[in-house]
């Protein structure tokens, strides 16, 4: 177990215990007291491939009346690899937990192998070795876990096609009633059924041929979780695949007339058809798990995405289980889905929900692309900087003042770029007609609003008065965002997609290391016109102020919710109010510190693990493992993925180069006998409090998240160029023919 994890776990043990014996502290709810009362059968049906882009009353006129009348969302479909096949989504369906199939040769994606019969049941050929390989994964997914719950309960689950059989076989790959059509589905077979799940497969058909070997093992070249991409599959015209649509919408209608007055019936587009992964569509209508209680007009909504319209595969299974009064195993990893209110116009909200995912995909096409530009933009500020410093800072030049202001005004600009990348969600820049131009100019465009308020004021005379404005607005929109839903992150370039699932709500690593950066670079400059007033306890109690509301939102269920993003930061604050202080930062003291910080996280992730399961955020989540001994695998799971963003050359060169200018090219003494970094840190000390302190939570912070060099990285980026911003000014006053102002002992820039 990592050192984290493991103080961790120490200290869960000790919080625990402790928690245990507080009067009046919240006691773990009964299991019994988490059962909802017996609801009816339940019926899924699986259309691999659906959108809510191609849903109309003319394609698809079936569902589009069902959506009228029911609950409907985005579903993310992520699974274990970064395309869902229909085999991977019907196991993961099956699991309740991300899952993925070997695929028996090389394709874009397979169709599932028809079970064989057994009676009127039928078992799923090879299924130990889909039980085996997920078990063995990353994530430890148990298929056959929804069909294994709906047994134990003495219910009987009916399967319609191979991918149906695939989701509903228990543990030992059995369905007990199996048919291959459709169509010969009637209401008393749903009605015998506890569950019943159907797979509608019309679209996948349209690129994927059957099985070439019936009876091959899944054990040939494999797709394995995070593996290569994939072939895009060959083009399908347009009106063979709204055939294909319309054809399964007849299929749906046949299905909607044969349900059981008291069955909740789910439509999910359980994976894609073979393309590029999207947001599918998700439905869920009926009575729900309490009687009178039902999803009907309105947007879908779980614990699992916090977001209003938007859920996830992993949360159909105990959505599911729990529509038919059971209570879903702890190793289903989903949250029950909600209805929650949406535009009173059906239309409306399904165009919401297709522009949504247009959102999404816009972003995520354009993202490497996005970080190429910002790797670009970064390295040319340090090259043209380095130019300026040791050409106009070393000899007396009639360009000198224009160039230093003009490379301050453009480093500044340049530690604005993440939050304006925030900023630009403001505008639906995604639906212009040319978004790749559309982000750019919208980030430039609040990038230079922001840089025209750091030097409009009279602060632009002192050394830190721009780089405090720059960093004040980066901490309070980031602030101001986890407050409020953390709308600027989804979808943003620097936030995080629902495709890509690494998060839904809170912060994200990426904006961690802006947030954090950006806080500690505030309380610096903060500090410093305090201190210089006289006033060091005011400052120190300033730094504290800030940082432990900023500790407080970060770590937080329900707004931050970054549990490594708390680890990290609470060192780097440490250091850097105690040099506020003017206190030697010992090791004593930063153990002492890192000790209480992992108490208080500790107790923070118990009381949330105190919580229904069903309401825990990623702190009870993590809680339960470690308490449970289950905690190792995800531990692993993140120190690889740590390790593997090594792999990412761009943002490794960034954090490297951005390193190398701070210290090599700062820090190189000029005319001086020492370099301009010292002689700013002369000037103003706090800022060396603010980029220690900031370098201490990005060290941290790379070690302890799984976004691993993305975390320096991103932090360097607000940093180094804000420290420039200070250090062109030093130059402005202390180099040949510079004059001091009379009203500032420590001088300002003519």
């Amino acid at each position: 177990m990592s050192a984290p994890a493991a103080a961790l776990a120490a200290a869960l043990a000790v919080a625990a215990t402790v928690l245990a014996a507080v009067p009046g502290a919240p006691a773990r709810a009964a299991p019994a007291a988490q059962e909802p009362p017996s609801g009816g059968p339940a019926v899924v049906v699986g259309i691999p491939g659906l959108m809510w882009e191609e849903v109309d009353r003319d394609t698809m006129p079936e569902l589009w009346s069902l959506a009228g009348r029911s609950a409907i969302g985005d579903m993310s479909i992520r699974t274990a690899t970064s395309r869902t096949c229909p085999v991977d989504g019907w196991l993961t369906v099956s699991a309740g937990q991300r899952a993925f199939s070997e695929r028996q040769r090389h394709s874009i994606c397979e169709l599932p192998v028809p079970p064989e019969r057994d009676g009127e049941g039928a078992v799923v050929k090879d299924y130990d070795d889909h039980v085996a390989v997920n078990a063995a994964s990353p994530y430890t997914a148990r298929v056959g876990l929804l069909g294994s719950t709906v047994h134990e309960a003495g219910g009987s689950t009916l399967a319609v096609g191979p991918g149906a059989a695939l989701a509903a076989a228990d543990q030992d790959g059995r369905v007990d009633r199996y048919l291959a059509n459709p169509a010969a589905l009637t209401e008393s077979q749903m009605a015998e059924a506890r569950l019943t799940v159907v797979d509608l497969d019309g679209l996948s058909d349209l690129y994927l041929d059957p099985p070439v070997d019936p009876e091959a093992s899944p054990s040939g070249p494999a797709a394995s979780p995070e593996g290569e991409a994939e072939p895009e599959p060959d083009p399908v015209q347009h009106e063979d695949r709204l055939e294909a649509l319309s054809a399964i919408d007849d299929r749906l209608a046949e299905v909607v007339d044969a349900l059981p007055e008291d069955a909740t019936l789910m439509v999910a587009g359980v994976s894609v058809e073979a393309g590029p992964s999207n947001l599918n569509a998700a439905l869920l209508h009926g009575p729900g798990p309490v009687t009178g209680d039902g999803y009907g007009g309105g947007y879908l909504t779980s614990e699992s995405t916090r977001r209003d319209g938007l859920v996830t595969l992993t949360d159909a299974s105990p959505t599911v289980l729990r529509s038919m009064g059971l209570t879903p195993p702890p190793a289903m990893v989903g949250r029950t889905w909600a209805s929650v209110e949406r535009p009173g116009e059906l239309e409306a909200a399904v165009d919401e929900l297709a522009e949504f995912n247009t959102a999404a995909n816009v972003v995520g096409s354009l993202m490497a692309g996005f970080f190429s530009l910002l790797v670009a933009l970064q390295l040319l500020i340090y090259a043209a900087a380095a130019y300026a410093v040791h050409r106009y800072g070393e000899r007396d030049r009639d360009k000198r003042a224009t160039v230093l202001a003009a490379t301050r005004a453009v480093a500044l600009g340049g530690a604005a770029v993440p939050v304006a990348s925030y900023l630009a969600n403001l505008v639906p820049w995604w639906s212009f007609p040319a978004p790749e131009a559309a982000l750019p100019l919208c980030v430039l465009l609040f990038a230079a609003l922001i840089v025209t308020a750091a030097l409009a004021g009279p602060w632009r005379r002192d050394i830190l008065g721009p780089m405090t404005v720059v960093a004040g607005i980066t901490t309070a929109v980031l602030f101001t965002d986890m407050c409020t839903g953390a709308t600027l992150q989804m979808n943003s370039p620097m936030g995080y997609t629902p495709i890509v699932a690494g998060r839904f709500y809170g912060l994200g690593n990426i904006a961690f290391a802006t947030f954090a950066t950006g806080m500690l670079m505030t309380v610096a400059g903060l500090a410093h016109y305090l201190i210089a007033a006289g006033h060091r306890r005011a400052a120190v109690a300033v730094a504290l102020a800030i940082g432990g509301a900023t500790a407080l939102v970060v770590g937080w269920p329900g707004l931050g919710t970054d549990f490594g993003g708390l680890f990290a930061l609470v060192p780097g604050l440490a250091v850097t109010v105690l040099m506020i202080a003017g206190r030697t930062v010992t090791i004593t003291r930063m153990v002492l510190v890192c000790a209480a910080g992992a108490a208080v996280l500790a107790a923070i992730a118990y009381w949330d693990y105190l919580r229904p399961p069903s309401q825990r955020s990623h702190f009870g989540l993590f809680a339960s493992q470690v308490l449970e001994g289950g905690a190792w695998p995800v531990v692993a799971r993140k120190l690889t993925a740590m390790l593997g963003t090594l792999g990412n050359w761009q943002l490794t060169l960034l954090a490297g180069c951005a390193l190398l200018f701070l210290f090599a090219v700062l820090n190189k003494p000029t005319d001086w006998r020492m370099g301009v970094l010292q002689r700013a840190y002369e000037r103003a000390p706090t800022l060396r409090a603010g980029l220690t302190g900031s370098l201490v939570t990005a060290l941290v912070g790379f070690a302890a998240n799984d976004s691993g060099i993305a975390i320096p990285a991103l932090a360097l980026t607000v940093a180094v160029p804000l420290t420039l911003s200070a250090a062109t000014w030093v130059l402005r006053c202390d180099g040949p023919g510079a004059r001091l102002s009379p009203r500032s002992p420590s001088g300002s820039p003519p």
